[in-house]
């Protein structure tokens, strides 16, 4: 494998780390120190924090299945071929990786927009 494509997955690999952190983060912050973030127990507020729960949490597993796309791919095992039947070289760009990163990131930023949402209307 080449020197860009081992950067490509090491890249790869510590942003989806990155995203499982601040998700984690998010979700310890906002558990942590409810009288911040929980106005009113009763009411809509609660509404968007439980979908940004929901978001980091399935933010998170996301990430954690593209990690372990990301070894398989780098594993060979079960490597795609091509016509002639030739293997083909790993590649940051298989579909297993870039389908759970895109689930991971579209996850997290639903998220993060129920939070802003949460906050301004706690705020407001």
């Amino acid at each position: 494998m080449q020197e860009r494509q081992k950067k490509a997955f090491d890249f790869t690999a510590e942003s989806t780390k990155l995203l499982i952190t601040l998700s984690t983060g998010m979700i310890a912050l906002t558990i942590t120190f409810p009288k911040e973030f929980i106005a009113d127990l009763r009411g809509a507020w609660m509404v968007p924090l439980g979908i940004a729960w929901a978001g980091y949490l399935l933010s998170v597993i996301c990430g954690l299945a593209t990690m372990l796309s990301i070894t398989g791919e780098l594993s060979g095992e079960g490597a795609a071929r091509d016509e002639a039947g030739k293997e083909v070289p790993p590649s940051v760009y298989a579909r297993s990786i870039t389908s759970k990163s895109l689930l991971q990131i579209l996850f997290f930023l639903l998220a993060l927009g129920a939070t802003c949402v949460h906050g301004s209307t706690a705020i407001g």
